[in-house]
């Protein structure tokens, strides 16, 4: 009788073969979770900048911070004025998150110019009207004419420029309007008065909520 064939053993599930090569039991694999910890930081580190940018711009836009950096200006006899901006000069007048920062932002005196006064118009039962006094070393025509480049450059819309039109408004009176993020229109009215026998100049800057866009 011819001897039984000999049939050759399979290599066990996951051992090497006769030519070293890997066979896997599909029915007893060891599955290696995908790292996410990669990926989550990132998405992590996206949402974290995506919030702290919208802090800063909440604060930047309900603060009092300027929204411009113009430290000086040239006008039209040459000379160069220094200017500092409306967030020190008339905080005074700030009350309750009033004016808004668009609007504090957008104003400047002559730098040097002392506060001789505060007038409070709405006294907090209206929209809101009030006014500070300066004096500075400036002619009343350099005021006049800073007031006329400036407020342009900041945003302001010139509605008026010439003589004061109100018996309390002596001297060269420069209004102008501009619309806010509080959704209302805001009008600065600057009043220059002569230049004294001193060498000084008077000048009042009022800062008013008002509904009209003139």
């Amino acid at each position: 009788m011819a001897a039984p064939s000999q049939q050759l053993a399979s290599p066990p599930p996951g051992r090497g073969g006769s030519e070293g090569v890997q066979e896997v039991d599909p029915d007893d694999r060891v599955y290696q979770p995908m790292s996410l910890r990669g990926p989550a930081f990132i998405v992590l580190g996206i949402a974290i900048l995506i919030v702290v940018a919208g802090v800063v711009a909440s604060v930047f836009g309900t603060g009092s911070a300027p929204s411009h950096r113009i430290q000086s200006i040239a006008i039209p006899d040459g000379t160069v004025v220094r200017l500092t901006p409306a967030t020190q000069a008339l905080r005074s007048i700030v009350s309750g998150g009033q004016p808004p920062s668009d609007v504090m932002g957008a104003l400047s005196v002559p730098a040097g110019s002392p506060v001789t006064g505060t007038v409070n118009i709405d006294q907090f039962v209206g929209q809101f009207d009030r006014t500070v006094t300066f004096r500075t070393g400036l002619a009343s025509g350099q005021v006049v004419d800073l007031y006329r480049t400036l407020l342009p450059k900041l945003g302001w819309k010139i509605t008026y420029s010439g003589a004061g039109r109100s018996p309390i408004k002596l001297g060269t009176e420069v209004l102008a309007t501009k619309g806010s993020t509080d959704s209302f229109y805001w009008e600065v009215g600057v009043v220059v008065s002569p230049t004294t026998a001193t060498g000084t100049t008077p000048f009042s800057v009022e800062v008013l909520e008002t509904n009209d866009p003139f």
